[in-house]
């Protein structure tokens, strides 16, 4: 689709400069990326310690609760790395804009 010169005129910001409220925006969401990585590393690292400690428990004899709790600590632990590490795409993202 064509544009005539007034609306292309309408369209652009004045003085050609960018909207210094979307910086902001980009640099409030880079800090809730940086700390979301943050909680989900520790939440990772916390989830692999109490999974060890299942399988501790399951090699001595725990029975079915410490299985459980083993397999419960691989899954919460997956889930925690695959937002890690999407967050961690993201930030990359993010700096890169800048």
């Amino acid at each position: 689709m064509t544009e005539n010169k007034a609306a292309a005129r309408v369209l652009e910001h004045p003085n050609g400069l960018e909207c210094e409220l979307t910086k902001t925006h980009k640099t409030i969401l880079l800090h809730f990326v940086r700390f979301g990585k943050l909680f989900a590393k520790t939440c990772a690292v916390t989830l692999t310690l109490l999974g060890l400690a299942a399988f501790a428990g399951a090699v001595q004899g725990g029975g079915l609760p410490a299985v459980l709790a083993m397999l419960a600590a691989i899954v919460a632990d997956n889930w925690a790395l695959g937002a890690w590490f999407s967050l961690g795409e993201t930030e990359a993202y993010l700096c890169a804009e800048s």
